[in-house]
């Protein structure tokens, strides 16, 4: 279980597909893209982990060790088949943010794919590049999350995409100090979501 997914990837009300576009775009991420996103992913994470994650084990978790380890699981995740998509910021090219998702090889999986990363530098987000990076990287896929279970915005932009809170199944990480995590699930392809009306279309946080 990956829980770097924890991102503030709340998008603003009447996103304009083409202002987002104007200045971020969605590539496939390539190996040698690999190095710049895990820093995007541990600048998020660091972000995110302020406050909720021990400040001892924050400054492990973040720390250039841990981005290189990162490295080498996703050339793996790589070569196994998982989807990588990176946000780039037309202006200076560099990387904003990162999306993986996978295959699950939890046996408790309620889908066969999982969403383990999803993060996005404060630059761009508000504006819609979240809802287009997550939609790139699982497109109308079946798949689960796991988010910080305090982590109001994460949970509201999922629900957005049609996934809805697991309430049979939390967890807690150790490994970060006891953080509580809530899974959330879209059970069903996302046009089938869509036209039974679950998604929301109001206005955005």
């Amino acid at each position: 279980m990956d829980t770097s997914v924890n991102v503030d990837t709340s998008s603003r009300a009447g996103h304009d597909q083409g202002s987002a576009a104007g200045r971020f775009v969605v590539k496939d991420a390539h190996r040698e893209d690999l190095p710049e996103a895990a820093a995007v992913q541990a600048v998020c994470f660091r972000e995110i982990g302020q406050g909720v994650i021990p400040d001892d084990i924050l400054t492990e978790v973040t720390g250039p060790g841990i981005v290189h380890t990162t490295i080498e699981q996703w050339e793996q995740f790589m070569d196994d088949g998982a989807v990588f998509k990176i946000l780039v910021d037309r202006l200076d090219m560099k990387i904003v943010g990162v999306a993986m998702a996978r295959m699950s090889t939890s046996p408790d999986a309620p889908t066969p794919w999982e969403v383990a990363t999803l993060h996005v530098l404060p630059e761009a987000r508000h504006c819609g590049a979240s809802d287009d990076l997550l939609n790139a990287c699982i497109e109308h896929r079946c798949a689960y999350v796991w988010v910080f279970a305090d982590n109001a915005r994460a949970i509201k932009f999922y629900q957005r995409h049609g996934f809805h809170v697991d309430d049979t199944d939390g967890a807690v990480d150790d490994s970060l100090g006891g953080v509580e995590l809530q899974r959330l699930i879209r059970v069903a392809e996302l046009d089938a979501v869509t036209s039974a009306g679950v998604v929301e279309s109001g206005p955005r946080p």
